[in-house]
């Protein structure tokens, strides 16, 4: 793991499996710093609060990792898009947006993203810069601003965006009426790099073609989606049903590795599925 960013808020927490690969030094130098003050001095692991039964495991151990007070993710440098990111959305913190800021922000713990002139040129092949952590979801909150970081954006095409991926989104705020917290897990997928897409710039990138986004409770219900970059504008979301073994199986990664009971994945009515 090439780098770690903790935030206060969550340095106070305590468990996400992964993270116990962080070593020992470095542990100790944030408790010097104060950052880690509530753990025992022998502590190894953290909880992210983002993550529902912990963080994904098996992102490529360059990645740098980033837990912000709204979001945590996996940067993949290579890629420059994140390889997963999770969040916690509640009724509290979703918010209106129209007045927010878009401006993107320049990551001061990964240098290596694209810049928003790369995104400028995803126009040329219909596509836009988007967000896995939406800017909706957490506009009530003090830290929606954190949304703009470049490690949070990902070229999407205009007609997923503006479709399925959005019908989704709007689903997942109904349902935090509903019940007291929802957590998203999100990231990209590729085909074979034979058929790679990237955008008409020099700096040395991969363009997601396609994305999958797995949303549970803390009562044991799941619902898991997949998206191609191509998805028609007209496309429900509830067409895009997938698994989480199915995703787990593309991506690599290990979903909720914490878990005690295997999650059901009964939630696609709550989302709008019938």
């Amino acid at each position: 793991m090439k780098s770690v960013f903790f935030n206060q808020e969550f340095a106070r927490t305590a468990a996400s499996a992964f993270i116990s690969k962080v070593n020992r030094i470095v542990l100790a130098l944030l408790a010097v710093s104060g950052l880690l003050s509530a753990l025992p001095a022998s502590a190894q692991e953290y909880h992210v609060t983002h993550c529902l039964a912990g963080c994904p495991q098996g992102a490529a151990r360059e990645n740098h990792l980033l837990l912000r007070p709204i979001y945590a993710l996996s940067y993949n440098t290579s890629r420059k898009s994140a390889d997963w990111v999770a969040y916690r959305v509640t009724s509290q913190t979703v918010g209106i947006a129209s007045s927010l800021s878009r401006q993107p922000i320049a990551d001061d713990y990964v240098a290596e993203t694209l810049s928003d002139a790369d995104f400028a040129a995803a126009e040329e092949l219909n596509m836009v810069r988007a967000q896995y952590a939406p800017l909706v979801n957490f506009a009530a909150t003090p830290y929606w601003n954190d949304v703009n970081y470049l490690t949070n954006a990902v070229a999407r095409s205009s007609s997923l965006s503006r479709g399925a991926w959005y019908g989704l989104d709007w689903a997942i705020r109904n349902l935090v009426n509903r019940e007291e917290e929802v957590f998203v897990v999100t990231g990209p997928l590729y085909n074979d790099e034979s058929e790679a897409l990237t955008l008409p710039i020099a700096t040395p990138h991969r363009v997601p073609d396609g994305f999958f986004k797995i949303i549970a409770t803390a009562s044991g219900q799941a619902a898991a989606f997949r998206f191609e970059q191509d998805t028609s504008v007209g496309i429900h979301h509830c067409d895009m049903q997938s698994s989480i073994a199915n995703l787990a199986r593309e991506t690599g990664l290990t979903f909720f590795p914490e878990i005690e009971r295997p999650l059901t994945e009964d939630l696609f009515s709550s989302l709008g599925c019938f």
